[in-house]
């Protein structure tokens, strides 16, 4: 469902992964006119409340406007390539003044007519993790003062440290969460 994959990108705490660095360099952003336009649920009928907006911003970026419930959200996105393989960076634009920049990945597909998604699993990497806390430089932060069950896992190892790690797992089926497909 679109609702779930905004919900999720909209979500600056809880079950959404970040990491402080971004997860492309600049000889890694590839940057394809087709993504710019606005997506949403395959038979929506409240496309107008509900979906993604890309749209040219400076250099190889795009600027995305994601629209759930009319929440809006902001980003600046890169669409990158390690391998063969395509991806999202997105970078909250509309935060707090004291919020930090943080970044989000999500794995994509995309056709000239469809744009396929899948974050990063924040289940399988938290799992991961406690298992091996040295598998990839990471904090975990409460979401509130004092409690220590409910925690933002934020991605602290640089850019190369993450995208060896995303490479390592990229054949693993947990890494990326569910699909979201949106269509133009």
């Amino acid at each position: 469902k679109i609702t779930t994959g905004l919900t999720l990108m909209t979500l600056l705490a809880g079950c959404v992964v970040t990491s402080v660095y971004p997860f492309y360099t600049a000889k890694d952003v590839v940057f394809d006119p087709a993504l710019i336009r606005t997506w949403a649920e395959a038979g929506s009928t409240n496309a107008a409340n509900d979906h993604w907006r890309f749209e040219k911003a400076h250099g190889q970026a795009y600027r995305l406007t994601t629209v759930e419930d009319n929440k809006t959200t902001r980003y600046e996105t890169h669409r990158f390539r390690l391998k063969q393989y395509v991806f999202l960076d997105l970078c909250t634009t509309n935060r707090m003044e004291d919020q930090l920049p943080l970044h989000y990945l999500v794995r994509i597909e995309q056709t000239s007519s469809k744009l396929q998604f899948r974050p990063l699993n924040f289940e399988w990497l938290a799992k991961l993790l406690e298992k091996n806390p040295k598998v990839l430089r990471h904090i975990l932060v409460p979401n509130e003062p004092g409690n220590t069950n409910n925690n933002q896992l934020v991605l602290t190892a640089d850019t190369p440290e993450l995208q060896k790690f995303i490479l390592k797992h990229i054949n693993d089926t947990n890494a990326f969460g569910d699909a979201t497909e949106l269509t133009r």
